[in-house]
């Protein structure tokens, strides 16, 4: 089950970056492993871009009842694993919720990879430059590797705003992210791209062939 969203990453990458690369990645590990991939869900909660040109953004609701009939609809045909790649951040509390609604019955888990952040941890480490954010370096060099024809970097721009509390405001978007960026995209490459999706992919195949022999990737101390 591959989750993403449809809203703005600043002007110089595509609204659907989120699900261009959660789908990406699964589609690659499909090849290698016998795991199947269902249709990518395109939209998610996007609350805090709504006000950003291009976002549509599904309420908590109805987008965690849409989960839950996903991950059933899974169950019902007699699968005992289902791997949530998620692309998005806002999407966790939904997928969550839906998680354990849909395991409530039965010999039954949902792997959620939430995969920009339980991913390509060394890789990331190793060739990014300036810290994580929304449509920043890794977002960017991401893209730049799977879709370079979607980015336009003559448009990347550097905006981070920081607190150290958790700010919440409907009304203040765009103070809060200006443009939709978070982070620096002006040293993304492809090259970095690529490594990070190598190691993921890397990863992913680890926790697919885990899942094949029946076991959970936990570890018990």
């Amino acid at each position: 089950m591959v989750t993403g969203a449809l809203e703005a990453h600043g002007t110089h990458l595509p609204l659907s970056t989120d699900t261009i690369l959660s789908t990406y990645l699964a589609e690659k590990v499909a090849t290698k492993t016998k795991a199947l991939v269902l249709p990518s869900i395109p939209f998610g909660d996007s609350w805090s871009f709504n006000d950003f040109e291009g976002t549509i953004s599904i309420a908590p609701d109805a987008l965690t009842d849409f989960y839950i009939s996903v991950m059933k609809g899974v169950f019902k045909h007699g699968f005992r694993y289902l791997v949530v790649l998620n692309g998005h951040g806002g999407n966790i509390p939904e997928l969550t919720i839906a998680a354990k609604a849909a395991t409530e019955t039965g010999q039954r888990a949902v792997i959620i990879v939430n995969w920009w952040k339980d991913l390509a941890e060394s890789a990331r480490k190793l060739v990014e430059e300036t810290p994580m954010g929304h449509a920043a370096e890794d977002e960017t060099s991401e893209v730049l590797h799977v879709r370079p024809d979607l980015v336009n970097m003559s448009k990347a721009e550097h905006h981070r705003v920081v607190s150290r509390f958790t700010i919440i405001s409907g009304m203040l978007r765009e103070e809060l992210l200006p443009s939709g960026v978070y982070g620096d995209p002006r040293l993304a490459t492809a090259e970095k791209g690529r490594l990070i999706f190598e190691q993921a992919e890397e990863e992913m195949i680890g926790l697919i062939n885990q899942l094949e022999k029946g076991e959970l990737p936990i570890t018990k101390g």
